[in-house]
């Protein structure tokens, strides 16, 4: 499991998905930059620990390479969205349509997440157990 803070890692990231991933991948893999020069560097600093979570960041990292930065970034976005408190309650990894504050419209298109019965799942918060292994 992964707690991150979404709006910090936006506006360090200055909005660029590539920099989300960056930061994602760094977070994930506690990843330490090799000098002064590597690309994590001025993130390596900062601590993006928050209440936005992911139950499996390592499988969606393990897939990355499968999907555009910016969906990864919709991705993690809508995830912040989601209550804490509802996956400790009820392990819910879903999000309600209603508390989405972006339009439908905006992440249709988007490969990793599917919008059924007013809920919004994403692809590798699903996944069965044996598939992570």
């Amino acid at each position: 499991m992964l707690l991150y803070n979404w709006k910090k890692i936006f506006e360090t990231a200055e909005g660029n998905s590539f920099a989300v991933f960056l930061i994602f991948r760094m977070i994930v893999t506690a990843s330490v930059p090799g000098n002064k020069y590597d690309r994590i560097y001025k993130y390596s600093n900062t601590n993006f620990t928050g209440e936005s979570f992911l139950v499996h960041p390592d499988v969606l990292l393990y897939n990355a390479y499968k999907y555009e930065y910016s969906e990864i970034a919709q991705y993690l976005a809508l995830a912040s969205m989601r209550p804490y408190g509802d996956y400790l309650a009820t392990g819910k990894t879903t999000l309600d349509s209603i508390l989405c504050t972006v339009a439908p419209e905006l992440f249709e298109e988007n490969r990793l997440l599917t919008t059924e019965d007013n809920e919004i799942h994403f692809l590798y918060e699903e996944v069965p157990q044996e598939k992570i292994h």
